[in-house]
């Protein structure tokens, strides 16, 4: 069976911009805010990075690699 698609929508760490989504530009500065992905580890804060640069050019990957499931 397959497993089904990881989509950062449905990710614990993703976090909607507002601000874009409302003035129609779409969903290109959504943020991703997995401390593994683009976290400071020396003060443990994460900056948050585009989660279409993380998926596409990074380190999750399309396939979803630090993805984790909202509660």
């Amino acid at each position: 069976m397959t497993e089904p698609i990881r989509l950062c929508k449905d990710c614990k760490w993703y976090k909607k911009d507002w601000l874009y989504h409302l003035t129609g530009a779409g969903d290109t500065y959504d943020k991703c805010f997995n401390p593994i992905v683009c976290g400071n580890f020396v003060t443990g804060k994460s900056t948050g990075s585009y989660c279409n640069t993380q998926r596409k050019f990074h380190q999750c990957g399309p396939e979803g690699k630090y993805w984790e499931a909202r509660k």
